[in-house]
């Protein structure tokens, strides 16, 4: 047995510093680099200090990545609990510190940002206190630090404290065991293929070992540090990055080194399992008669998961039916496409680049896309798209467009013939081009023979000034 560096993951409320602390640590710019300032994937790193190295594991701060956070702290040896001290406890520091007691996790608090005007850890320490959790302060047994992450105080301190927890674990490993580790995160890269970022916590994993989780297998072609400098073998508590998986794995599944028989006798095993996984995920509310076919498309698999989390609360909240035809990481394809367009469904597309002819096609087919680098414009869209949605089953009337007169950057005036229902003055409507809504708008005047009114019955022909940024074209209607 020999002794193995602490694998510590960073949990907290978002905005509270997590980032920002691992910045002050590596001396780095992480945050800087994170789109909209929030973490959106499990990232690992690995630090060397007084002659010791130490892991850490920075996990998504926003709501809908719960699913990496609980794996994470699932995962670790110690938990940093960072809360800020000009804010105190806030939802996801009560979502870790149940995860944190639910893994039986030694955990040290980081009180952060103690910098402020106002921040006041006493305030933190007693909210701890009526939670039940008492700091070695105030005579109970959690070690906790003041610091300042942004002005790098008491960072060495918070160090100092790791690496006495770590002694105090005695954690070891099984050089000559095979290789067992978890999948942090997935990717694909479009010269390297699949890649896994992964961290053993027993063995050894060298290439050309054959691997195996409960939904994919493989052999090892390459591994690489997270400098992405290529290594032939990787020991426990350092992230490494994977190439061989022949599937996508699932973020936080156990991977095992198997021999290479054994690999063939689970492919029957893993194939059902992929069957299972590719099924339509459905979040019914039989109430409700909007429907939404969703295909969805990220850069990572803990993206999906969140991704999933997200549609899941807001079916609840707007008691719709969400059905996931196609989830899956990597870019949106032809195929894809066609899918759409057969299954009428909504893209989702997080964290990818695009392509000119995708977004092309996506056009000539009258497909909708909804796409974000952000979880919570994800969440936005949606809202959006839910609320048209919503404004479409509960229609009061139906123009059909047949005459376009003039057109401003905010007004248009265009005539129609009411085919549906009635139209009033002053009120709001959508545009709906060959079955998809295109935009929205508002009636801020109405005409019947050359008279203003208040409103137009079914099977009049009227004229009509609408406020709208979207343009009209002959053969669109109108829903009101």
């Amino acid at each position: 047995m020999k002794k193995r560096p602490p694998i510590v993951i960073i949990l907290g409320h978002i905005d509270h510093g997590k980032s920002t602390l691992l910045d002050t640590i590596q001396k780095t710019k992480i945050v800087d680099q994170e789109i909209g300032g929030i973490t959106q994937k499990v990232r690992a790193y690995e630090i060397i200090y007084k002659d010791e190295k130490i892991t850490f594991i920075d996990t998504p701060g926003h709501e809908a990545f719960f699913k990496l956070r609980e794996k994470g702290s699932q995962i670790a040896d110690i938990a940093i609990l960072i809360i800020a001290a000009d804010e105190g406890i806030k939802p996801q520091t009560k979502e870790c510190l149940n995860y944190i007691v639910q893994n039986n996790l030694p955990f040290i608090i980081a009180i952060n940002k103690i910098d402020k005007p106002n921040a006041r850890p006493e305030i933190v320490k007693k909210q701890l206190a009526e939670l039940n959790f008492l700091v070695e302060e105030w005579g109970g047994q959690i070690p906790a630090m003041e610091i300042s992450a942004a002005k790098n105080i008491n960072i060495d301190q918070l160090l100092d404290l790791i690496l006495l927890l770590a002694e105090i674990l005695e954690l070891k490993y099984d050089e000559n065991k095979k290789g067992e580790g978890y999948v942090l995160e997935v990717m694909k890269d479009s010269k390297k293929g699949l890649l896994v970022l992964g961290i053993l916590i027993d063995g050894v994993l060298k290439v050309g070992d054959y691997l195996t989780t409960s939904t994919a297998g493989g052999k090892v072609k390459f591994l690489e540090n997270i400098f992405n400098q290529r290594i032939d073998q990787s020991y426990p508590s350092s992230p490494v990055i994977i190439n061989g998986f022949e599937k996508l794995p699932q973020a936080g599944e156990i991977f095992r080194v198997i021999e290479k028989d054994e690999l063939e006798k689970t492919k029957k095993e893993l194939l059902e399992k992929e069957i299972a996984w590719k099924k339509q995920i459905v979040f019914n509310n039989h109430e409700t008669t909007i429907n939404l076919n969703l295909i969805i498309k990220t850069d990572l698999v803990g993206s999906l998961e969140a991704i999933e989390y997200l549609l899941e609360k807001l079916s609840k909240e707007f008691k719709i039916n969400i059905k996931i035809v196609k989830a899956d990481v990597g870019q949106i394809t032809t195929d894809d496409l066609k899918l759409a367009k057969q299954t009428d469904s909504i893209l989702i597309s997080f964290n990818l680049n695009l392509t000119t002819t995708i977004y092309e096609e996506i056009k000539n087919l009258n497909l909708i896309l909804i796409e974000a680098k952000i979880i919570y414009e994800i969440e936005e869209k949606l809202k959006d798209l839910i609320e048209v949605k919503e404004e479409e089953v509960t229609h009061k009337g139906e123009l059909e467009i047949l005459a376009l007169f003039s057109k401003s950057s905010q007004k248009q005036t265009i005539g129609g013939r009411v085919i549906n229902g009635k139209l009033r003055l002053n009120d709001k409507f959508l545009i709906i081009r060959g079955g998809v809504t295109i935009g929205k708008g508002k009636i801020i005047s109405l005409e019947k023979n050359k008279v203003k009114v208040d409103e137009i019955n079914e099977g009049e022909i009227c004229g009509l000034i609408v406020q709208t940024k979207n343009d009209i074209i002959i053969g669109d209607h109108l829903l009101v």
